[in-house]
């Protein structure tokens, strides 16, 4: 009788067992299954097309979903959209890679995991109708080329969108935005159909280092024509152009640091040529050379030509030699200023260059005193 108890205690441990590892794997939320969904034959290669989610009872997240199969011959893809081990469920874009054929069936299978391991499985089935997506319907208000200034503030609303919810749902439409962490969207219900979201700046932009931004907006639970799209999500895109200001000087593009003068050099001879270029890309300025002359005693001895960035020697090289030790350097400073040219214009701004000449070998050097003691 012992013994009979003890096989019945350790076949129902055993069941119990089973049952704990069956449930520990993670599963697909119910709202999300693909087992067959109505897409529109005009939906853009690589746009996504449906939203998959996921929980997991025993919270080993992340979780990871994956296509079962040759991915690369696929007419979807699947992309894991980002997830802690803080989150409650886990999300993935399925992406259209190819054109769809109206009256095709696809079918593929796609897998979520857990970090112990654990996994789910669902199978799919996608098929393109003849319909054409209503956009216009989708988002009654769409933003078109947004122009911003680089100097816009944090907090900076760039413009808005309104998106229609789903007719067979009840909850409203949720909006995402993807492209940039530069960039954000928050959003409010307007009405019992539609939900308004306003693009704002999150951080600093730089024109010098990216001048356009290419983002996407989702709407989750968007409008769908029953009966002809089964799609759960819609999106659009948006671009982001930067406007340069006037907030970079000028940039010395040839300053050669060290030049030797050549022997024979005289008075009026050019000696070498500076550039610079105004830093802002985006509307730059018209740049003009000077030598700075303060705590320079050698600034008399040269001459620049204020726009082409020529140097020229003024004075004898013995005049200079006169002043100078054997083998010293003749420091030289060229200042590069933009030209403004409206009132209304932010100030001009200037950047400065050093520049070492050596002179030429002196054949007889007359003797000089270290100091004046």
């Amino acid at each position: 009788m012992t013994a009979y108890r003890l096989l019945t205690i350790s076949l129902l441990i055993g069941i119990l067992c089973l049952h704990h590892v069956h449930g520990a794997d993670p599963k697909f939320d119910p709202s999300t299954r693909m087992r067959l969904v109505l897409v529109p034959a005009d939906a853009q290669v690589g746009s996504v097309i449906y939203r998959l989610r996921a929980t997991d009872e025993e919270f080993d997240y992340p979780l990871t979903f994956e296509f079962m199969g040759d991915a690369s011959s696929s007419t979807v893809k699947v992309e894991s959209l980002p997830c802690t081990k803080y989150n409650s469920v886990c999300q993935a874009n399925v992406v259209l890679q190819r054109r769809l054929e109206p009256g095709r069936y696809y079918d593929f299978q796609v897998s979520v995991k857990d970090t112990n391991g654990g996994m789910t499985t669902q199978l799919c089935s996608i098929t393109a109708t003849n319909f054409s997506t209503p956009h216009d319907l989708i988002f009654p208000h769409k933003p078109g080329i947004i122009m911003i200034p680089e100097d816009a503030k944090r907090g900076s609303e760039l413009d808005y969108v309104i998106a229609r919810k789903n007719p067979l749902f009840q909850k409203p439409v949720y909006l995402e935005l993807w492209g940039s962490p530069l960039f954000a969207i928050r959003q409010k219900i307007i009405s019992a159909e539609t939900t308004e979201g306003t693009v704002f700046l999150l951080g600093p932009l730089d024109f010098e280092k990216q001048a356009m931004y290419h983002l996407t907006i989702l709407a989750n639970d968007a409008y769908a024509e029953p009966g002809q799209d089964g799609r759960n999500i819609a999106g659009m895109e948006i671009v982001v152009i930067v406007q340069d200001v006037q907030d970079q000087p000028p940039v010395f593009t040839l300053a050669p640091p060290v030049t030797k003068l050549p022997p024979g050099i005289l008075s009026g001879d050019k000696i070498l040529q500076v550039h610079a270029e105004d830093g802002d890309k985006g509307s730059p300025r018209e740049v003009r050379y000077g030598l700075v002359s303060e705590n320079n005693p050698f600034t008399s001895f040269f001459d620049i030509n204020d726009t082409s960035g020529e140097i020229f020697l003024k004075r004898p090289i013995e005049d200079i030699a006169a002043i100078t030790h054997v083998g010293d350097p003749v420091l030289l400073t060229v200042i590069a200023e933009e030209v403004k040219i409206g009132r209304d214009e932010p100030p001009a701004m200037a950047s400065t260059v050093q520049l070492a000449f050596f002179l030429p070998d002196r054949t007889n050097s007359p003797p000089y005193f270290e100091n004046d003691q």
